[in-house]
């Protein structure tokens, strides 16, 4: 974080930061409750979204529209958890970034696999909200599918 002169960090970069560190809230529910609203909000128009492979690799609104179904169709459900942001402006318009995610994937025969992986982004200013320019994914490792029990908390009675 760049600080003035009396070492004090600006107000408009600290509302950058935190911008740009929600668009990866964002990002993970999204893709994790299927919400194509919110997915797309985080995305630049010409935003580009590189998971590894060349199926997986999406361009402009039209394209990130189908990467939900994508995900989808590997896995019956995903849940993220985005950590270990650090982003770094630019300047008032351009921003980068990275964090490291893990993620409990289900598989469509119910097995869950361990994922782990790293985002490194690009963010553009539009219209004075900040969006992703593009975002490459780089897996770590994706564990086999596994018998592994995942329980749901019972629910707390309402008093």
């Amino acid at each position: 974080m760049s600080a003035g002169r009396d070492g004090a960090v600006g107000v408009e970069e600290l509302l950058s930061r935190a911008q740009i560190i929600e668009l990866g809230a964002k990002y993970c529910v999204g893709i994790d409750r299927g919400d194509q609203t919110t997915f797309l909000s985080i995305w630049h128009p010409e935003g580009e979204y590189i998971i590894g492979s060349r199926r997986g690799r999406f361009c402009g609104l039209s394209e990130l529209s189908q990467a939900i179904t994508f995900v989808q169709q590997s896995y019956q459900s995903t849940h993220h958890w985005t950590t270990n942001h650090i982003v770094r402006l630019l300047d008032g318009e351009r921003a980068e970034g990275s964090s490291d995610s893990f993620a409990i994937c289900v598989g469509h025969d119910g097995l869950p696999s361990l994922v782990s992986a790293s985002y490194e982004d690009q963010y553009l200013r539009l219209d004075g909200e900040w969006r992703i320019r593009t975002r490459i994914v780089r897996r770590w490792f994706v564990s086999e599918p596994m018998n592994l029990a995942l329980l749901r908390p019972a629910r707390i009675r309402e008093e």
